[in-house]
């Protein structure tokens, strides 16, 4: 292939554009450089390398990429790898550039764009309200999800960071604040991930349905408005009938009108209270489980419940809560094992250090920690 010439450069680029699914190609205004442009907006420049033996492709990133030192080196590849059997010098060249391409540029050039969106922007913003912690702080990424509308796209995660891995703990209360931030969730079934996405404008007669599992066996319960999919089954007919389940419950929501009905270590009626809203998240991003997980096995991990004592209700009492219900818990510690009372009085003694701060008050009782809230002076 001759990239000498203009006319060689863009036949080159046609090619190249035909096997990666793009839209179009372009010049960029001069001679020695052509652009591959998606429908998306996505943009691949070629240029011919000195001696004209190589070319040197760029993945173009927006301009605000520069401000957030968002960078993806060029990467070079030869104008002349060998042909396959009964294929032309240009075809190899062409498919050898789409190779190099779809490899080393195109997730890297995914990501940052992933980066840049403004879902992710507002997701980050919605995150920044979460404390951070030495070495722990919340995280935003993107993973390749098998969205039922298309199979390519790309699907961001919020997860929070700890030197062990992602915690399931906190997962239910990014998703709490990236859903109050106006996005969508899905929380796999056991995993720190949170997915999210853009609310759609029209939205689809039944959020979750039934797909069979991609390349293994079993049945996913996938959510259509992120492409997650929540949990795998044995069975359809049993997954079919939990997501007849869970498009009850996301229609509820919906017709409610809060971002969470349910919010694990909260009683009910203080989901929408900040204050009491703010302990669970201290608690959860201080490592310890919220009471109310389906997938977490609470006959071994004690889980915390924030309630409020009737008639305070500046007050909040935090449980510790270990199944079955005759196991450990406030007003049958007389009938538990010694070791398991010294477990629960460390516990106590660890909420309390986690929900110490300015303005409250924290005091370990016999059945739990009390955190009376200072009152607030009014202004003038």
């Amino acid at each position: 292939m001759d990239l000498s010439t203009p006319a060689g450069l863009e036949s080159l680029a046609r090619d190249v554009a035909e096997q990666l699914g793009a839209q179009h190609t372009e010049q960029d205004g001069t001679p020695d450089r052509v652009r591959i442009i998606y429908a998306d907006g996505r943009t691949l420049e070629l240029a011919p390398n000195r001696p004209r033996t190589r070319i040197t492709i760029t993945a173009v990133l927006p301009e605000q990429a520069a401000a957030q030192d968002l960078t993806i080196e060029p990467i070079t590849v030869t104008s002349h790898p060998r042909p396959r059997p009964s294929e032309t010098q240009d075809k190899a060249t062409a498919r050898h550039t789409a190779d190099h391409i779809r490899r080393r540029l195109l997730p890297q050039q995914a990501a940052a764009l992933s980066w840049l969106s403004a879902t992710v922007e507002r997701a980050r913003t919605a995150l920044s309200a979460l404390p951070d912690r030495p070495g722990e702080r919340w995280a935003v990424a993107d993973l390749p999800a098998p969205h039922p509308r298309s199979l390519d796209q790309r699907c961001p995660i919020a997860w929070w960071h700890t030197p062990v891995g992602e915690s399931r703990a906190v997962a239910p209360f990014l998703a709490d604040l990236l859903r109050r931030a106006g996005l969508v969730t899905t929380e796999p079934h056991g995993c720190g991930y949170v997915f999210f996405a853009e609310a759609p404008t029209e939205y689809p007669d039944a959020r979750f349905h039934v797909a069979p599992a991609p390349g293994r066996a079993g049945w996913d319960l996938v959510d259509q408005l992120t492409g997650a999919p929540v949990h795998t089954y044995d069975d359809a007919e049993w997954a079919e009938g939990v997501a007849e389940s869970a498009n009850r419950e996301d229609e509820a929501a919906r017709h409610a009108g809060v971002p969470s009905l349910d919010l694990p270590g909260l009683w009910s009626h203080l989901i929408d209270k900040d204050q009491f809203r703010a302990l669970a998240v201290e608690l959860a991003t201080a490592g310890h489980m919220p009471y109310g997980l389906a997938d977490v096995d609470y006959t071994q991990t004690p889980g915390f419940l924030i309630l409020e004592p009737g008639g305070e209700p500046e007050v909040a009492r935090v449980a510790r809560l270990l199944e079955p219900w005759g196991s450990i818990r406030p007003g049958d510690r007389r009938e538990a094992p010694a070791q398991e009372v010294e477990r629960f009085d460390k516990d106590l003694e660890a909420y309390a250090r986690a929900l110490a701060a300015p303005g409250r008050t924290v005091t370990i009782t016999a059945d739990g920690v009390r955190v009376a809230f200072d009152p607030v002076t009014p202004g003038p």
